[in-house]
């Protein structure tokens, strides 16, 4: 049993005797350095440029890149952070503020606004041991203790700097590199193997939609073309009608003047992006707005049966069917898409949810609209559209099909969370101290 004493730090508690307490800047070869505040022009090729939707599993995912950048804004973005393979990035602004992710990639590439970079100096700590830091609860922890909100959360630069963490001796560091490593390695070849099943079940279910909404439930019916490649032939008692002409409204709503600081703990639920995924809502990060705001917006209400679709990022695309009689509006990131009785509205949504209504909307981003989704662009997206009976016939199958998916889906992440919970208590517990790991 090794010697430990007081950290001073009520919530960590004690430590090894001969382990150290540091602010984070004190233990940087350089200063944290953010990526530049301006947007630039984005081009199908050059070189990648990347923000907080990169940070993927702890690591920088060039596949979640925001696009790339041109050689001329490349040369100007690395006078100020020019990142390589080893550099950590901390989020420090939107949703994911707190998140970590390690470059592993030999691959240029440049940084936005919302990333910041650490990287360690290497008499003091070893880099991948502050990598292990920076994912523990000692980090996060303090992150949201100093997180502030204006828009959106944030965290300064400053604050960060200023996070205490836990310094070993160097060669200490380097035996609990080697343990997490190993320990870490496992657990993540076992997320990755269920991760995969969760793809496939995906690309599965993709799939069922897709053939159910373009060829119907009778496999010996008729068929024709319809003129449209990505949609190729459908029933031939079928039709294919613009969505201006199945539909009663095709608008979006706004951001409230003040932003994020008019929102109330109760009122009227205000949808966002990060609310709307393919199927199903995601609230846990719901907020909410007066009703005498809602009272400006009552053109932009959601009522039961919308369809939502987001038009703008990095989740563009993703629908799902507002199904509740609880009064609602939407920001200007979410398009609402109201049927009329020419279309059910779950199968508008099963629509945008297959591979047909995802390629409708990469076929309508170019250019400017790389990354945005115009009214003009949905209205004009082609839809098979069978009779009412049929699309009824059609909504049941694939509610029952895809239920059954999802219930295998929920199955799978819940054992990754469980796992990723695993791994999360085990670092904690290895860079603080506390669990003392195998001197071989």
């Amino acid at each position: 049993m090794r010697e430990m004493k007081g950290s001073d730090i009520e919530w960590l508690g004690y430590i090894p005797v001969n382990w150290n307490i540091h602010s984070l800047k004190r233990v940087l070869s350089t200063p944290i350095t953010d990526g530049p505040h301006e947007t630039p022009i984005l081009y199908d090729e050059g070189i990648p440029f990347v923000s907080a939707e990169s940070v993927k599993g702890g690591v920088i995912n060039l596949d979640y890149k925001r696009g790339y950048i041109s050689l001329e804004d490349h040369k100007r973005f690395q006078r100020k952070v020019s990142p390589k393979k080893g550099d950590i990035f901390i989020v420090k602004s939107g949703a994911t503020t707190g998140n970590v992710g390690l470059a592993i990639t030999d691959q240029v590439f440049d940084i936005w606004s919302p990333l910041a970079l650490v990287r360690g100096d290497s008499s003091v700590v070893e880099q991948e041991f502050l990598y292990y830091l920076l994912l523990s609860n000692i980090f996060r922890v303090q992150v949201e203790q100093g997180w502030s909100y204006g828009t959106q959360q944030n965290i300064s630069m400053k604050t960060l700097g200023n996070i205490k963490i836990i310094v070993p001796p160097l060669e200490e560091q380097k035996i609990i590199i080697k343990y997490l490593h190993n320990k870490c390695t496992q657990i993540d070849t076992i997320i990755a193997k269920e991760q995969s099943v969760i793809e496939k079940m995906q690309e599965y279910k993709k799939a069922i939609i897709t053939q159910a909404i373009t060829r119907g439930l009778n496999s010996s019916a008729k068929m024709k073309k319809t003129g449209f490649e990505w949609i190729g032939m459908i029933p031939k008692h079928w039709n294919v009608k613009k969505i201006k002409y199945l539909t009663s409204k095709i608008g979006s709503g706004k951001t409230p003047k003040g932003g994020s600081d008019i929102y109330v703990d109760e009122g009227v639920l205000f949808i966002r992006s990060q609310n709307v995924y393919d199927g199903y809502f995601d609230l846990s990060s719901a907020v909410f707005i007066s009703h005498e705001i809602d009272c400006t917006m009552s053109n932009t209400r959601v009522y039961r049966d919308d369809v939502l679709l987001n038009i703008t990022g990095g989740s563009i695309g993703r629908s799902c069917l507002y199904e509740s009689d609880e009064l609602a509006n939407v920001n200007q990131h979410v398009c609402i898409i109201r049927c009329n009785s020419q279309m059910r509205p779950k199968f508008m949504q099963y629509f945008w949810n297959s591979s047909i209504g995802k390629t409708s909307i990469d076929i309508y981003q170019s250019g400017a609209n790389r990354e945005g989704l115009n009214f003009f662009g949905i209205g004009n997206t082609v839809v098979p559209t069978p009779e009412l009976y049929e699309q009824d016939k059609i909504i049941s199958y694939l509610d029952d099909k895809c239920d059954s998916i999802d219930r295998v889906i929920s199955q799978k992440l819940t054992i990754i969370d469980t796992l990723a919970e695993y791994k999360r208590s085990l670092i904690y517990e290895v860079v603080t101290g506390k669990k003392e790991v195998p001197h071989v």
